[in-house]
Formats: structure tokens, C-alpha cells, sequence
């Protein structure tokens, strides 16, 4: 076997020197025509750069440059010309790394294809960028050309560039990177076409060749999702002419498609395709649309209820100056018309107008542009709709062909033959089926909605977290200008307000409680109103008035509970000190230095002075917060905090501080009391405050004193006198 091998070796050897040498010119001819062409490529390829280069440096310089010294109003030069610096940065090195590898050096040498690979990183990002901002720099040169000022200096830039290069508009400048970087892959190819396969740089063009389609193919695709994105973003309302011109079968069917995927979709008989990231992104754009929804309306509103309050005190600043129009202080109550009117023109206009600007304006044009994002989500819906739909689709022909073919194996047996490969099948063996593959139809109508999804998804997914994030950031922004506009309006009104308080006619007034003299003023004059003639006899003028008054102060409910009876057993007695001195040593010994009500079971209640003996410095937790005492009638837990040594009597607990001042306060209503522990009260009556709680801490519930008499009574019928 071995021998025979080496054997052909030898004639194939033998035939190929005799091939060589019956067409030694041509062969030589072929290589020697691939090395002319490849020497071309490479200085195609060297000359195109430095010329590209060129273009786009005269770009920088005629346009960038000119642009930036005036500074045009309203001229953004970050979205006109992109990273143009950048590329044209990597565009320069790349370009001296062609040449170094090209001048003086033999074909053999030029190793182009390891330059290309060197550089690749940095022209995919800095041309992927820019490629992305390119239709928006477009699209802002057209906006400028209804701009007279920068079109002058766009024309000045020209003149300066015509003198180098052939050129007509700054368009044509702005495309130069675009479609430069789209041209290295076709060079690479016709310099791998050229290249033999012997030379030491045909690997490194193959990579360079696979680098540069994947950059051109990777911008193809971003550009052909943004002119989906785009197809689905234009503004405005569609008229309903166009929405009916736009009824035809194809899209009745894709709507009653769309319609059955969704139900099969809820009702679980489909599968459906789920992106968690872009679900989780879609819940937060909802979430900031919301949130500034609900702010801007808060803000509209508080806007309103500001200028009904501003604009009724002005009319009583302007009431009050009617009613003290033939006074003597006639003057001092001018101030506070003046002040009023100030406030409710001047100082809540410019509120208004600032608000307005710096706040509202800025969020209503940001729910805007919420519209386009909101349309491309619905559209990007119908996609994965149409996506599972065709998915659908091919699952099922998937299961008819394999219906079909069990229901075949399962009828037909065959007899002795054979089969197409020539074996022969016994009695009752399946024919065998070749696998359907699926219809072409079927194939491409799932791969062009996998492709419009997809450049939906991905679209969206690179686009809305940024407009979130920037949403956040405008934001913010306003709530700080609300904020600022809030506190600048509060100190402007109260410079205003704060010189009012010096007025004579404030400072003379003996009036301390405004409200409570006001009611009785108030219902002074109502009453005397119904003294004049012209009051009709048919009007009940106290069953009014006081249906009137009842509204403004209705006569509070009593507390529902009733007031804690506190335990009169445990009042301490002088034999009961007695008794607490035989029993205990007098280190044992300690003074209430407060009273003390119990609010738990098992706890001890004390007055300002009762003497305890201390049982044990703990509770049976053995935490010292406790003390088990007692007072001579009972047993139970204090905190040491209201306990003191009892060194130097009872006087050392009463003379440690000065008697605390009295609290009064006066009845508002009449109260009944409905037990011995309580106290009747009669409107007006004054009484003195003793505890404001009872011995359970129940605050519904006051302890007062009133003529010597001491009794419980609802807190809602007192008024504190000042």
C-alpha cells in the first residue's frame, strides 16, 4: 500500500515539472499580472487615505474652526460635526502606518493587512459614532439653512476649502468618514484577491478583510434599525384620509394575526417571546413619565389655589381700607392694602412667569417628546407579535410534516423491493420519507419579522435608558428651580408682610386671641342685624343662626371611655411610713421625687413624696430599669428614675426646685359629670390643671380643680387662657 502511494507521489511530481516546463512563460506571466495589480490596490489604497485625510482636515479647518471664533447663536457644533476630531485623528495614524509600511519596501515586505488589524479597534469606535450621529447632523444642516447668519459663515468655509478640493456643500464634507469606512472592506478584498497565497501578509488581510465587512456590516444594521425606528417616529396626527388610504388586505390580515396571537398569547395556548431588560426598562420610562405627569398637574394646581388666595387679600386689604376710610389710622391700614395688592400682582406674577419658564415649560415639552418613544413601544409590541405569530407558524408546519409522514409510515408496508439505495426491505417495513424541509415562503416571512423585532428591540433598548436618564436630569433640575422660585417668593412676601407687624395699629391693639374676639364680635352683629325693619317676619333668625353657628363650632362628643379610676387604696398614710420605717433600714428607704401613675399591671402608683421601701433593685427579668418597692398598702414596680434617697426627709425631695406655675384653662361647653370621679363644668367656668392624663395615660381625659373640688373632664372642652 505504501509503495503504491509513493509511486503516484512520483508521477504527479513528474507531471507537474512537465507542466512547468511546457508553459514556464505563463505561469510566470499570471504571478507577474497579480503582483502589477496588487501594487495597484496598495497605492489605491494609499493614495484614497491621504486623500481622504486631506478632505477632512480641510473640513476641521474651513468649517470647525470658522464655526467656533464667531459662536453663532443657537449654532451646536457638538451635534454638526459629531467626534469629526476623532476620526480624524485615527484617519492621520492610520494613515502614516500605511505609508511606513508601503514606501521603500518591495511587495514582499508591505505588510498591509497587519497595519489594517493594528488600527482596527480604534476606526470601528471612532467611526461607529460618528456614523450614529450623522443623520442628526444632516438634519441640523438643513434646520440651518433657514438661518442666515450661519449660512454665511458655512459659505465663508466653502470659499476657503474650494481652493483645495472640489466641493459643494458642507453635506458632501460630512459624509466623506461614512463613506470612507464602508470602502475598506472592498479595498481588502481586491487586496486578498491580488495576494498570493505564499505571501507572509495574506493571513493578516484575511482577518483585516473579515474586520473591516464586520464594522461595515454592523453599521449597515445600525443604520437600517434607525430607518425603521424612523418610519415609525414622525410626528403629528395622522388625518383620517390617510389612515383609511392606508386599509388593504395586508393589513387586515396583519391586524386579525396579530389579534389571535394576542389571545392564544393570554390564554396560554401560544408561547410568547419575553424580554426581561427591556420589560424592566419600559416599567421605569412609565414610571418618570408618571411621576413628572403627576408634579406638573400638582404644580398647575397649587398655581390656581395661589392666585385665589393672593387675589381675596387683596379685595380684604381693600375691604379693610373701605371700612376705616373716615379714621384717623386710615394710613397704617393703606400699608396693608398696598402690601396685599403688591403681593397679589407684582410679587405672584413674577412667581408665575418663573415658574413657568424654568419649571412647566421645560416638563410639558418633555411628556412631548414621551409621544414618539410611547408609538415605537406599541409598534415594537406588534413586531414581537408578528414574531411569535410566524414562529407559530413554523411549529406548526413543522408538526403537520410530521404528521403526515407517521400517518404514511403507519398505511404503507412494502414488500419485498427496493428501496432507492438498492437494499432490499422484507414484508412490513416502512418505506423511508425524506424530511420536508420548510417552505421558502414560511422561512423568509419568519426571518424578516426576527429582523424587524430585533432592530426594534435593540433600538429601543440603546435609546429610551438614555432618555430616562436624561428625563431624570431635566427633572431634577426643575424641582430645584421650583424649590429656588418657592423659597426667593416666600422671603419676598414676608419682606413685605414683616414691616405690617410694626404698624401702630397692630402694636396699639389690645387683641391677643384674633379668632375667638372676632366670633363674638361677629355673632354680636349678626344679632343685631335682626332688629332692623327690613328683616322679614317669616325669617327664623335664630333657627338660621344657629344652624349657622353649628356648622363653625359644633359641641364636641365626650370620650366614648371613661376616665381611669385611680386606685384610692394605695394613698400612703403616716402609719403607713410608720410601718415602712420599722420594716426596712433607712439605706432602704427612698422619696417619690415625681408622681408616678401606673400604666402596666404589677406596677405601683406614687405621689410627689410617699416614702417606699425598696424590695429588690430589679424586675424579674432581671433588668434594673424596675425597682420592686413598697408603700406601706401595696406592692409593685417603679423606675428608679422617680425615686431619691430619703436622707434629709421629706424636705430634701420638696425644696430641691421652685413650685412649678399653674396651667388654667376655661370651659368652652357645659359638661355633666356622670360619675364621682368626674367634674361638671359650666361654659366659661375656669379650672385648674392637674394632670393631663388620667391614671392609665388616657390624654382624652384631664384631672382639674376648681373651687377645692378635683374631678376628671374631656380635654375637647377646655381652652387654654393665655
Amino acid at each position: 500500500m505504501n509503495g503504491n502511494l509513493q509511486h503516484l507521489e512520483q508521477e504527479l511530481t513528474t507531471l507537474q515539472a512537465q507542466l512547468n516546463d511546457l508553459q514556464p512563460d505563463q505561469l510566470q506571466l499570471v504571478k507577474k499580472k497579480n503582483a502589477e495589480f496588487r501594487g495597484k490596490v496598495v497605492k489605491e489604497i494609499l493614495k484614497t487615505e491621504t486623500i481622504y485625510v486631506r478632505d477632512i482636515k480641510l473640513c476641521q479647518k474651513g468649517f470647525m474652526t470658522v464655526l467656533e471664533e464667531k459662536q453663532a447663536k443657537g449654532l451646536e457644533l457638538d451635534i454638526l460635526f459629531g467626534n469629526m476630531e476623532e476620526v480624524i485623528n485615527v484617519s492621520e495614524n492610520f494613515m502614516n502606518s500605511l505609508a511606513a509600511a508601503v514606501e521603500g519596501n518591495s511587495s514582499e515586505q508591505q505588510f498591509i493587512g497587519k497595519c489594517v488589524m493594528d488600527h482596527s479597534s480604534g476606526i470601528h469606535s471612532a467611526y461607529a459614532t460618528y456614523c450614529r450621529n450623522h443623520d442628526d447632523a444632516i438634519a441640523l444642516l438643513e434646520k440651518y439653512e433657514e438661518n442666515p447668519e450661519v449660512q454665511e459663515y458655512i459659505n465663508q468655509g466653502l470659499e476657503l476649502v474650494r481652493q483645495s478640493t472640489n466641493c459643494w456643500d458642507l453635506a458632501s464634507f460630512l459624509i466623506k468618514p461614512v463613506q470612507r469606512i464602508l470602502k475598506y472592506h472592498l479595498l481588502m478584498a481586491e487586496l486578498y484577491k491580488y495576494t498570493e497565497e505564499d505571501h507572509p501578509d495574506r493571513p493578516n488581510i484575511q482577518q483585516a478583510l473579515t474586520a473591516m465587512t464586520d464594522i461595515a456590516n454592523s453599521i449597515n444594521e445600525f443604520k437600517r434599525r434607525k430607518d425603521l425606528v424612523m418610519k415609525y417616529r414622525k410626528p403629528g396626527q395622522e388625518a383620517i384620509s390617510d389612515k383609511i388610504g392606508k386599509i388593504n388586505m395586508h393589513s387586515i390580515k396583519k391586524k386579525s394575526q396579530r389579534m389571535n396571537q394576542k389571545i392564544t398569547r393570554i390564554t396560554g395556548l401560544a408561547a410568547q417571546t419575553i424580554d426581561d431588560d427591556f420589560d424592566k426598562m419600559e416599567r421605569r420610562f412609565r414610571v418618570i413619565e408618571k411621576t413628572i405627569k403627576i408634579f406638573v398637574t400638582d404644580i398647575n394646581s397649587y398655581l390656581e389655589q395661589l392666585k385665589t388666595a393672593t387675589s381675596a387679600e387683596a379685595q380684604v386689604g381693600h375691604d379693610i381700607s373701605d371700612y376705616y376710610a373716615s379714621q384717623s389710622n386710615l394710613h397704617d391700614v393703606n400699608k396693608y392694602e398696598i402690601a396685599q395688592r403688591h403681593l397679589a400682582n407684582k410679587l405672584y406674577k413674577d412667581y408665575t412667569i418663573f415658574v413657568q419658564q424654568r419649571v412647566l415649560s421645560p416638563l410639558e415639552s418633555l411628556l412631548n417628546m414621551f409621544e414618539g418613544p410611547h408609538k415605537l413601544i406599541q409598534k415594537r409590541h406588534h413586531k414581537l407579535l408578528d414574531y411569535d405569530s410566524c414562529m407559530s407558524k413554523v411549529e406548526k408546519t413543522k408538526d403537520k410534516d410530521k404528521l403526515k409522514q407517521s400517518k404514511h409510515v403507519k398505511s404503507e408496508r412494502l414488500t419485498e423491493d427496493e428501496d432507492e439505495g438498492g437494499r432490499k426491505l422484507t414484508v412490513g417495513s416502512p418505506r423511508r420519507l425524506k424530511e420536508k424541509k420548510l417552505p421558502k415562503e414560511v422561512k423568509d416571512e419568519k426571518e424578516v419579522a426576527r429582523k424587524n423585532y430585533e432592530a426594534m428591540n435593540i433600538q429601543l433598548k440603546d435609546e429610551i435608558p438614555k432618555l430616562c436618564e436624561m428625563s431624570l436630569a431635566i427633572f431634577k433640575s426643575c424641582v430645584v428651580a421650583f424649590v429656588e422660585a418657592e423659597r426667593d417668593h416666600i422671603s419676598s412676601t414676608l419682606k413685605k408682610i414683616y414691616p405690617l407687624l410694626e404698624l401702630s395699629i397692630v402694636q396699639n391693639s389690645e387683641v391677643r386671641d384674633i379668632l375667638p374676639t372676632f366670633e363674638v364680635s361677629h355673632r354680636s352683629a349678626v344679632d343685631r342685624q335682626y332688629h332692623f325693619t327690613f328683616v322679614p317676619n317669616n325669617f327664623d333668625k335664630k333657627e338660621k343662626l344657629d344652624r349657622r353657628l353649628s356648622r363653625r363650632s359644633m359641641q364636641p362628643v365626650p370620650p366614648p371611655t371613661k376616665p381611669s379610676q385611680p386606685n384610692t387604696n394605695n394613698n400612703q398614710s403616716e402609719s403607713h411610713r410608720g410601718k415602712l420605717e420599722k420594716r426596712y433600714p433607712s439605706e432602704r428607704l427612698f422619696l417619690a421625687a415625681s408622681d408616678f401613675r401606673a400604666k402596666e399591671p404589677m406596677e405601683l402608683s406614687l405621689r410627689k413624696g410617699d416614702t417606699v421601701g425598696i424590695i429588690k433593685q430589679q424586675d424579674p427579668t432581671g433588668g434594673e430599669n424596675r425597682w420592686y418597692v413598697d408603700n406601706g398598702v401595696s406592692q409593685g414596680f417603679v423606675p428608679p428614675s422617680v425615686l431619691q434617697p430619703r436622707e434629709g426627709g421629706v424636705d430634701a425631695c420638696d425644696g430641691g426646685s421652685d413650685e412649678e406655675q399653674p396651667v388654667y384653662f376655661y370651659a368652652e361647653w357645659s359638661f355633666e359629670a356622670t360619675g364621682p370621679t368626674e367634674l361638671s363644668l359650666n361654659p366659661g367656668m375656669v379650672v385648674r390643671l392637674v394632670s393631663d392624663t388620667d391614671v392609665e395615660g388616657n390624654s382624652e381625659w384631664w384631672l382639674v380643680a376648681h373651687e377645692g373640688q378635683q374631678g376628671y373632664v374631656p380635654a375637647n372642652y377646655l381652652a387654654r387662657i393665655p
